[in-house]
């Protein structure tokens, strides 16, 4: 008797878990057919997107600004399309994973990895803010430099140089505060910069600008006589 309680009750032991396991199968296989679509839609996004910039010539763009330059510093592995290209690839891949742990009832799982996709479009921001801040720093520095040589000056070099790190600091903290990182901090540092590009650039801009101020100047006066 007491041996055939044993033999039902592992019995029934077996059979619920052999009811489980088929039960939780098709899910298990969906999650995995998620998985696998997402990693290949991420592959095949990340080739569009790489190819897409290098045809629209964002690549070249960032060479000019010395992005690149500045990513080799950094050890980076790759170049700034390849990168832009790998954060849209994971950003797929996140999202398969979210999909699969939903289909798993994983809900603490789903719950991370949708608070990590909630962040990610201010990441992205952050990094937009960061490669427009190097074109912009790149581009500025050279109108200014330009102006400065124009005006027969002899810091040309050091003008320019002190206007492209100014704004590459000024996107650095702006994409901080994107982030919510020391806000208050950054907020201050904010005003500070702001006020110290208006006047570099000011006296810049003003100092190039003396000759084609004073050709108006003299024609102005030409024309009352």
């Amino acid at each position: 008797m007491i041996f055939q309680d044993w033999l039902s009750i592992t019995t029934d032991a077996w059979t619920t878990i052999w009811d489980r396991f088929v039960n939780f199968l098709p899910n298990l296989i969906g999650a995995a057919i998620i998985l696998i679509v997402g990693w290949i839609v991420g592959m095949i996004i990340a080739v569009v997107i790489d190819r897409l910039f290098r045809l629209v010539g964002l690549q070249a763009l960032f060479e000019k600004a010395k992005v690149e330059d500045i990513l080799k510093k950094a050890n980076a592995d790759k170049d700034a399309t390849s990168l832009l290209a790998a954060v849209a690839k994971w950003i797929v891949y996140l999202v398969a994973f979210i999909s699969a742990a939903n289909v798993l009832s994983l809900t603490d799982v789903a719950a991370f990895l949708n608070s990590i996709l909630a962040y990610v479009p201010s990441v992205i921001i952050a990094m937009a803010i960061l490669l427009i801040g190097l074109v912009l720093a790149h581009f500025l520095a050279a109108v200014v430099k330009g102006s400065v040589q124009s005006a027969g000056l002899g810091f040309a070099d050091t003008s320019a140089l002190l206007v492209r790190w100014s704004i590459i600091v000024f996107a650095f903290l702006a994409a901080l505060s994107q982030l919510g990182i020391a806000s208050s901090m950054i907020n201050t540092l904010f005003v500070g910069l702001v006020a110290f590009l208006a006047i570099a650039g000011g006296l810049a801009f003003g100092l190039g600008g003396q000759d084609a101020a004073k050709e108006m100047i003299e024609k102005v006066k030409e024309e009352l006589k």
